[in-house]
């Protein structure tokens, strides 16, 4: 009887112990890319090249779409526009 005892306070140990650890924290990496500084007629482009606004959404939208199918995760804006993203390590 007190080996029953004993065998089932072990396995509500093991059992709770497994339960209060924490999981493993995420590991992340990240990107920022800095976007157009200069106007729409010209200046430091950064990389999205010249054109009218329209051309300059498209591209950022494209650049967007991209680095979402590669597992970036946009979280944030900052002046620049930057974007600045974040995705698990692989």
């Amino acid at each position: 009887m007190k080996k029953s005892i004993a065998l089932v306070f072990a396995a509500s140990a093991l059992a709770l112990t497994g339960c209060s650890t924490t999981p493993h924290a995420s590991k992340w990496e990240y990107k920022v890319v800095a976007g157009r500084v200069g106007g729409f007629g010209g200046g430091d482009t950064g990389g999205f090249g010249g054109g009218g606004p329209e051309e300059y959404r498209e591209r950022q939208q494209t650049l967007l779409n991209d680095l979402g199918k590669d597992g970036w995760v946009l979280v944030g804006v900052g002046e620049g526009p930057t974007f600045y993203f974040k995705r698990r390590v692989r």
